[in-house]
């Protein structure tokens, strides 16, 4: 990803929004054809309802990102804004890819949800999600800023920690 720059208002498609996390944390949770492709709140919250961003369905491995990262921000994604009592306001998005031809939502809007709560799934193949907390709302977890540090890629499961609340 040298020489590339992230552009946080065309993934959101808001520029107003953009501007007020672009100073946040962000977490890209890559998934395999193999891996589990449900997806979950990070979180207890209310979340809003989905908003898709449509585009095509390029590869995110980490080969094609390495050679434009625009397939983030082009590709056809969703967006949820989750508002919870401990983290401000968390944006989540999932991210479509090569033989993801939907992503389907399963949680109710405005309905409150508990950590943990499925929030929907995608069809087949392999995808992305991203999850943007507002600044200083969290401190990462470590293991996510070593491997974040060295370019390389953390397997997490499930449950594993992404960050704390700053004291």
């Amino acid at each position: 990803m040298k020489g590339q720059r992230f552009d946080l208002a065309a993934l959101l498609d808001d520029a107003a929004l953009a501007a007020k996390y672009a100073k946040g944390s962000l977490v890209l949770s890559r998934l395999c054809p193999v891996d589990y492709h449900r997806f979950h709140f990070p979180a207890a919250g209310v979340p809003s309802a989905t908003r898709p961003l449509n585009g095509p369905l390029f590869s995110v491995s980490p080969i094609a990102l390495a050679q434009n990262l625009s397939y983030l921000w082009t590709n056809k994604r969703t967006l949820t804004e989750l508002k919870t009592t401990d983290f401000g306001t968390i944006l989540l998005l999932e991210i479509g890819a090569t033989c993801v031809g939907k992503i389907q939502q399963t949680f109710t809007p405005g309905a409150p949800v508990e950590k943990g709560a499925e929030k929907g799934y995608f069809a087949f193949g392999g995808s992305s999600t991203i999850t943007i907390f507002e600044p200083g709302a969290v401190t990462l977890a470590d293991d996510l800023l070593e491997s974040s540090a060295q370019q390389t890629e953390l397997y997490a499961r499930i449950g594993s920690a992404m960050a704390t609340i700053p004291f």
